[in-house]
């Protein structure tokens, strides 16, 4: 071969070279710049009306369709997962604080209970005459004096005021609902 002949062959091997980085880098230039393409879910419905999504269409179907949805790119994918961290943080501290709100209405109705159940006992024992609470009556016996009374309703206005503690408490923890 003359020098003409090697050139033309170098020439050949160094166009097919270009040509072969230029078709990996066409291909991957639009491997990168395909548009997004959509996934199939399948909406299945079964002889009871059951409806079920899933990535293939259920073999027991009654009515099967094709529901295209949008895949996101890795950026995408990377923005949605940042934004779900992001609320989820918020949304964790938003539950916690739920929560806690919870216990201490949980907390003050257990403690309006055993307020009630304690001023209804008192009020119970506290029926029975105590000394001095008896004036006599010449000849006929003796008969509760108002000291006695003025206990009584002591007695009944803490149960009263022990019924409004619970139904406010009941009231604050259902509001949270």
């Amino acid at each position: 071969m003359n020098a003409t002949g090697k050139m033309n062959i170098s020439n050949r091997i160094i166009t097919r070279t270009c040509r072969a980085r230029t078709l990996v880098i066409l291909g991957v230039a639009l491997y990168v710049a395909q548009p997004v393409y959509g996934e199939a879910i399948y909406k299945s419905t079964d002889a009871s009306g059951r409806v079920t999504y899933s990535a293939d269409p259920a073999p027991d179907a009654v009515t099967t369709e094709t529901i295209d949805i949008e895949t996101l790119s890795p950026e995408e994918r990377r923005a949605a997962a940042l934004l779900r961290a992001q609320k989820g943080a918020s949304l964790d501290a938003s539950i916690a604080q739920r929560e806690e709100a919870w216990k201490t209405a949980d907390r003050e109705v257990l403690q309006a209970q055993n307020a009630l159940a304690q001023a209804e006992h008192a009020l119970q024992t506290g029926r029975t005459p105590q000394a001095g609470e008896r004036t006599g009556i010449v000849g006929r016996g003796s008969r509760l004096n108002d000291s006695y009374f003025s206990r009584i309703r002591s007695l009944e206005t803490a149960v009263r005021t022990a019924k409004k503690r619970l139904d406010r408490a009941y009231r604050t923890r259902n509001g949270l609902r």
